[in-house]
């Protein structure tokens, strides 16, 4: 019969290690995987009844999506909404059974011969998801639970023109050849890592520093969801000794108990969750000095969300994302003008998560804008 090609969004999918788990194992990562990419597809908007039916590869799975489709929809709120899901996973998961993804987004001309899905963008995105440098940034990212990779078609459609409500600052381009393929080039990313780790100069993979943030019920610290490479915001200026470090917090019930940042023989305050105050002196030099403009941002969205969840209009877990990548942005503004383009970082991954409450997000949005427009 006639291929009669079309244009589709081509989403491709494929589990680390997969081949190394035991039978009844990967018949059950198999069902999480299926089931978490239709409630993924659902909760980020996306169009999954005018999409092909999803097509099996074993470990993993591709899918034909409308061209309607927004670009932007596909590499922020569904991304955003996936990670979501894939931590819940990993939350009730053991380490056999955990599922880690590399995502794979392209487009082009897809046609149906009657036995399958033929096309040489097809064949792209398979060889995509199978590149070495996006197994290289998931296995290093150790904290992260995907690795997303996007064709150099789709950055220039979409990330070069710098969407504020899209992270794309966190892309890194990589060489793609693969057997017809040559000289091209795929951009990748790792959600939650301002750069994707594992690549050529990119910063090797570490766990995250103790810091005292959120509520720690009756503790001190707690790990924070701090990039490995960064370090705490009063041990980055170059021209100071630090001698010591010491990082206290008093349990509130206070929502907007300030937290207060000090840094040799200054001390910074800014508004915080209702986790406590929060010292953190630093001996040896003078620190960096908040900046109140963003610390003040923190605090609105901060009480925006608050709010958003007292409606019920975010969920729990949401919430704790939501909170977690505030407490980000928090620590980057207290870290001065070095921070900015970390802050920015965190915001985006901030909105990612609650994308589906509109207001929230385009607070964030809005946030975003004005601070890379300062």
């Amino acid at each position: 019969m006639a291929v009669k090609p079309q244009y589709f969004n081509i989403l491709v999918v494929d589990m680390e290690k997969f081949g190394a788990r035991p039978n009844p194992v990967q018949s059950f990562l198999r069902d999480s995987l299926y089931g978490l990419m239709e409630r993924v597809l659902d909760e980020a908007g996306i169009d999954r009844l005018g999409a092909s039916r999803p097509v099996d590869r074993g470990d993993g799975m591709f899918l034909l999506l409308p061209g309607s489709v927004a670009k932007t929809d596909l590499v922020g709120p569904f991304v955003a909404r996936l990670r979501i899901g894939l931590r819940a996973h990993a939350q009730t998961s053991n380490a056999t059974a955990a599922l880690r993804l590399r995502v794979v987004l392209h487009s082009g001309e897809v046609g149906w011969d009657g036995r399958g899905w033929v096309g040489e963008d097809l064949n792209t995105a398979c060889r995509m998801v199978d590149h070495q440098p996006l197994r290289d940034a998931l296995s290093a990212a150790e904290e992260a639970h995907l690795v997303l990779g996007i064709s150099d078609a789709w950055h220039r459609a979409v990330l070069r023109h710098d969407y504020p409500e899209l992270d794309t600052d966190s892309f890194r381009p990589v060489r793609f050849d693969s057997k017809e393929i040559h000289d091209e080039t795929v951009w990748v990313r790792v959600p939650g890592y301002p750069v994707p780790p594992g690549l050529d100069g990119a910063p090797p993979a570490a766990g995250p520093p103790l810091v005292a943030v959120g509520r720690a019920d009756g503790e001190s610290a707690r790990p924070a969801p701090q990039h490995p490479s960064s370090t705490p915001a009063a041990c980055t200026a170059p021209d100071r000794t630090v001698r010591s470090t010491s990082m206290t917090a008093e349990q509130s019930d206070d929502y907007e108990r300030p937290i207060v940042y000090q840094s040799g023989g200054l001390a910074q305050q800014y508004v915080g969750r209702n986790d406590g105050v929060v010292t953190q002196s630093v001996n040896g030099g003078d620190g960096p000095a908040a900046d109140p403009e963003l610390l003040a941002h923190v605090t609105a969205l901060r009480r925006a969300l608050r709010e958003a969840h007292e409606r019920h209009e975010v969920d729990e877990e949401t919430f704790e994302g939501a909170s977690h990548a505030l407490d980000e942005a928090t620590r980057e503004a207290a870290s001065g003008p070095s921070g900015r383009n970390r802050f920015v970082l965190a915001l985006r991954s901030f909105r990612g998560l609650v994308e589906p409450v509109a207001a929230l997000a385009a607070a964030a949005a809005a946030v975003i804008t004005a601070v890379r427009g300062a």
